[in-house]
């Protein structure tokens, strides 16, 4: 194995390959068939390219994925919509679990990473879906997928604090999918999710009151 698929493996299994190729596919575009700048190039203009730089690096980091699952995870792990979603969807980031996103929200999700894949430089090796498959991945996921609150949430306090902080990454989740004693694990796990995707967390009074609201509304509902 060269030093530089070396590289590419070590990458892949730490979630962050996607970053990095995307810095490497924009970094790209000012190459050897680059206009150079003039030598009387502005202070402002150097300005300019040092704060693309910080946007271009800041964009990478927003966009890493939170942790994701082993392929024997998934459901129905020997299925051909888990093998195409092992094989295809964990070659840039960590795999993902089909309920990060509701069904509907995957096929919008689906189609930003294919267009991404279809974009690399095949010197990068990255594997692309034909459509059968792709179909074959978005039926999977979609089947698999976040199961969402209905309409209407359960009354109690607390109600408001979940509806604005759990929407910020997908889509209100229905509360009986998980027991009144299992939640407390799961708002953790959330929290770390979005302390690693850059999102802001929930206060320790919000944390509290959304806890307290779960857990009463999964006993009832």
């Amino acid at each position: 194995m060269t030093g530089t698929s070396m590289s590419s493996e070590r990458l892949r299994g730490s979630g962050v390959l996607f970053p990095v190729l995307l810095l490497a596919v924009c970094v790209g575009c000012s190459g050897p068939g680059a206009v150079p700048a003039s030598s009387g190039a502005s202070t402002s203009r150097a300005y300019e390219e040092t704060r693309a730089d910080a946007l271009l690096l800041l964009t990478a980091k927003v966009a890493l994925p939170p942790p994701g699952v082993d392929p024997g995870d998934l459901a129905d792990p020997a299925s051909a919509g888990a093998t195409l979603v092992a094989q295809y969807c964990g070659q840039c980031h960590a795999l993902p679990s089909p309920r990060m996103h509701s069904a509907t929200d995957w096929p919008r999700v689906l189609r930003r990473m294919w267009l991404r894949m279809d974009r690399l430089p095949d010197s990068l090796g990255i594997r692309t879906a034909n459509e059968g498959e792709r179909g074959m991945v978005l039926s999977y996921l979609a089947a698999n997928a976040l199961r969402v609150s209905g309409a209407e949430l359960p009354p109690g306090p607390g109600r408001q604090e979940f509806s604005v902080v759990c929407s910020r990454c997908h889509a209100l989740p229905d509360i009986k999918i998980h027991g009144s004693g299992d939640w407390p694990s799961v708002f953790l796990r959330m929290e770390r999710n979005m302390e690693q995707m850059n999102v802001s967390r929930p206060s320790p009074d919000e944390t509290s009151k959304i806890l307290l609201y779960l857990q009463d509304a999964s006993k009832t509902r």
